[in-house]
């Protein structure tokens, strides 16, 4: 194989550990169901499989090859860290939430008042 060669298979495996990376972080659509559902840690399974296949093919991929894995790994990475960071920030948002006060709930004590 030359420089800009990739083997289909290898190419298929890359985009079928993305995709189910992507599906993962809720940014494409389960094509069984056809709703988004996000689970970061299907995603991190999967883009950990990638970095582990990156990492045992060191000097075994074609220039195109490697390109494509460190691409689409980077391009995983970041959108994972993305993704955690507005878990986060959601988590942050509705732990700061105030709990019910007796006005929203109409309380017995306000209801003497009147």
């Amino acid at each position: 194989m030359g420089d800009n060669d990739v083997d289909i298979n290898f190419f298929n495996l890359v985009i079928s550990l993305s995709q189910a990376a992507m599906l993962g972080m809720g940014k494409i659509s389960n094509p069984h169901t056809g709703e988004t559902d996000k689970n970061l840690d299907i995603a991190k399974v999967n883009i950990d499989i990638l970095q582990m296949i990156k990492e045992k093919t060191v000097g075994n991929l074609s220039k195109k090859e490697d390109e494509v894995v460190g691409d689409t790994l980077a391009n995983l990475q970041l959108t994972y860290a993305d993704e955690m960071k507005k878990d986060a920030e959601q988590k942050k948002t509705e732990s700061e939430k105030p709990e019910s006060s007796a006005e929203e709930s109409g309380s017995p004590e306000e209801e003497k008042k009147e």
